[in-house]
């Protein structure tokens, strides 16, 4: 199965995430890096990414889904209360 590019990552996810700027990178080991600016100003990187497990349609879905659940998870440690 042919792994996608970075070009059809990068509008695969835009269009899923229509509210987001969503820029990817393809590092030189051939991991993906995905960088979304959400609306309200907060950036979410998610880094190493096997882009050969995410092919065709399922596999974009499968990514859109991973990547908005880091995203609940990194906005819920971010705004933890402090301990102490």
């Amino acid at each position: 199965m042919e792994t996608l590019t970075k070009t059809e990552i990068e509008s695969a996810l835009s269009s899923r995430l229509p509210n987001c700027v969503v820029t990817c990178l393809i590092n030189p080991d051939g991991s993906l890096s995905v960088t979304v600016l959400a609306p309200d100003a907060n950036q979410f990187t998610i880094a190493s990414i096997n882009r050969a497990q995410y092919h065709a349609e399922s596999g974009i879905n499968r990514l859109v889904r991973e990547i908005l659940e880091e995203m609940v998870v990194s906005r819920q440690s971010s705004h933890l209360p402090p301990v102490g």
